[in-house]
């Protein structure tokens, strides 16, 4: 009997100290005796910093010690550890790759731990680095039998303070790493984190969105996780989690729904504050896309025309005394010239759209629109609007005129203040009112906002009214115009692209200087000149041919005829379903072939494969272009023309008329 309570009593003493070992925290697996000595222990920045683009495999007796922030007992991470150097502001952090689960257990949240690396490797998969079995250029699981050889448990628990941060202080240093982010909602009310479904075990995003920054993040939820179908809370707080990266996103993992702790009402509605364009366009960087990560608001002016449609209807410019910017909605306003209105631009986007820095809103940004002034435009000189200094202000450039003056508003056309400086672009859509009217022929004022296309500064027409030329035009060039010039034969051979040419003739006895002369080309469809060939230099003499050739050594061996002129230009390379202008030094055309804007493919002004050759009887241009007036071979035979592709030398006769 006293032996049996010997035994009771030792039970009782055993199991007392053994209690008195355990923490609450360490899940029963209490850590026995001191922490064992390391003669070689480095940093995880030490060894991390060994990395330099391959796998580090490590051969020697090395430890490495930090520690553990995650905890895989909700399902939220998977056969891993997360570690980082330290308890508190942390530097760095990684993925130990563990093929067992229930891993919380031994390694709690808190727990230093000590890895010998010796066996194992490190790698980065994306942003992650990560220590497993080496595996080619990766990283494999450590074996479920054998990552307790290499992971010990120190006896220290520490308290992981995690990292407050903006979502725009993020970095790649704090990726595996515990932070905290203050002021955060979800993006939508009434989500789950993941889909409740037990039978869909995809792991889902949701987006939340910082009401201090009005930035967004990903928060990703395994499909296995215990709480995938608890409610995300319709309220806004602070969100503490582990950071990852997928691609060039950041995203917060979550241990358990206790990192999420909100508690204040949903909604950002902290009254926006007054700023200028100028500040808004700050947080622009030059490149990608830009938060306005601050609670503002604009006044401004809209100085676009919606009614005159040469603007898309999500579209509009804007002013204040500071800066001009374009604007870009979601969807459709109301926004009409000279009205004033405030715009909310917190959280709104900055952006580039071919090199054009816009602001990207919803119509439910604005708060308020009234009728207001229009700002007076800005003088500059033409030299200035082709410096791009002036984007999306409002400006005044005296002294122009168009470079084309036969032309009508639809499409690009070029204005000039001198004939032989750089031209400045302007653009008009063919939905604008005034896209169909013939540009204005004299000189004068022009009133427009300076835009960039792909680099290049262009101006864009309110409506009609901006232009206010009063002035006589002025020819440019130098040569002589006359009708007496025109198209004699144009040539794509069929059984040679490099023997094609076009053929000019002069049917006056007066030799011509070609001076200021262009011949343009319209490829395809297209409402605008695509290339161009300068004939300036040259000379035309009269009853006589001028040939230009796309190959001049192909030309003389094909066809036994010394070109004229040879041009690299793509004007003369037709391959027979384009369009072809000659223009005068004033800008005049004075023959065409085909019919602008419209693809030659199937019509009457299609010579691919082929010839057209212009009719003896005709003997001077006619800016319209009329089919009676040519014989055409191709290879459709469609609307009037003939089907027989013309093969070189064959009927071509270059030089001849």
């Amino acid at each position: 009997m006293k032996k049996i309570n010997l035994y009771k009593i030792f039970a009782i003493l055993f199991i007392a100290i053994s209690t008195s070992c355990v923490d609450n925290n360490d899940f029963e697996l209490p850590t026995i005796g001191p922490d064992k000595e390391y003669k070689n222990l480095k940093s995880l920045d030490e060894i991390i910093a060994q990395y330099n683009g391959d796998p580090v495999e490590f051969t020697e007796d090395v430890t490495v010690y930090g520690y553990v922030v995650s905890d895989d007992r909700e399902g939220n991470f998977f056969k891993s550890i997360i570690i980082q150097d330290k308890p508190e502001n942390p530097t760095v952090g990684l993925e130990v790759r563990i093929d067992d689960t229930n891993l919380g257990a031994r390694y709690n949240v808190g727990r230093k731990i000590y890895i010998k690396l010796k066996g194992l490797a490190l790698s980065k998969y994306f942003a992650s680095f990560q220590i497993g079995v080496l595996n080619g250029y990766s990283t494999d699981r450590i074996d479920a039998n054998d990552y307790i050889d290499f992971i010990d448990r120190s006896s220290e628990i520490a308290e992981i303070v995690p990292t407050n941060l903006t979502i725009g202080e993020l970095t790649d240093a704090h990726i595996n790493t515990l932070i905290k982010i203050d002021g955060v909602q979800a993006q939508e009310k009434g989500l789950t984190y993941a889909d409740p479904d037990p039978n869909n075990t995809s792991s889902v995003n949701r987006n939340f969105v910082s009401c201090e920054t009005f930035e967004s993040i990903i928060m990703r939820t395994s499909g296995f996780s215990t709480f995938k179908s608890y409610p995300i809370p319709d309220k806004k707080g602070s969100i503490t989690s582990i950071l990852g990266k997928f691609s060039s996103d950041y995203q917060l993992f979550i241990r358990d729904t206790n990192d999420v702790n909100f508690t204040e009402e949903y909604g950002c509605n902290t009254p926006p504050v007054d700023a200028t364009l100028n500040e808004v366009k700050t947080f622009y960087k030059g490149s990608g896309e830009a938060t306005v990560t601050k609670n503002l608001k604009i006044k401004v002016v809209i100085t676009s025309d919606l009614a005159s449609g040469n603007l898309h209807s999500l579209s509009a410019f804007a002013q204040d005394a500071t800066a001009g910017i374009a604007l870009r909605f979601s969807g459709d306003h109301n926004l009409n010239l000279g009205d004033e209105v405030e715009i909310a631009v917190g959280g709104a986007k900055l952006s580039e759209h071919n090199d054009l820095l816009q602001l990207n809103l919803s119509p439910s940004s604005i708060i308020s629109q009234t009728a207001g002034t229009l700002p007076t435009p800005e003088t500059i000189t033409f030299a200035q609007a082709l410096t791009g200094d002036y984007e999306s202000k409002l400006v005044q450039i005296d002294g122009v005129q168009f470079k084309d003056n036969t032309k009508i508003y639809d499409g690009n056309n070029e204005l000039i203040a001198e004939c032989d400086g750089t031209p400045l672009t302007t653009y008009v859509r063919k939905e604008a009112t005034f896209a169909n009217n013939n540009v204005n022929d004299k000189k004068g004022a022009i009133t427009g906002i300076m835009t960039v296309y792909e680099g290049t500064p262009q101006i864009y027409l309110r409506n009609e009214a901006d232009i206010n030329f009063t002035e006589d035009y002025t020819t440019c060039g130098g040569g002589t115009t006359t009708n007496t010039i025109f198209f004699s034969e144009l040539a794509d051979p069929n059984n040679n692209a490099n023997a094609r040419f076009i053929e000019l003739y002069n049917s006056g006895t007066d030799a011509i200087d070609l001076t200021g002369w262009t011949i343009r080309r319209y490829t395809n469809g297209a409402t605008s000149s695509t290339s161009s060939i300068d004939l300036s230099g040259k000379t035309i003499a009269g009853t006589s041919t001028f040939v230009i050739a796309k190959n001049a050594a192909e030309l003389s061996s094909i066809y036994g005829v010394t070109a004229d002129m040879e041009s690299t230009s793509a004007a003369a390379d037709s391959n027979g379903d384009d369009q072809l202008e000659l223009v005068d030094p004033s800008g005049t055309v004075i023959d065409i072939f085909g019919v602008i804007g419209e693809d030659g493919s199937g019509t009457n002004h299609e010579f691919e494969d082929g010839r057209a050759y212009r009719k003896a009887s005709v003997t001077q241009g006619n800016p319209t272009y009329t089919f009676s007036e040519w014989d055409i071979w191709n290879d459709t035979g469609d609307a009037g023309t003939t089907n027989a592709p013309q093969d070189a030398p064959g009927a071509f006769t270059p030089g001849v008329r």
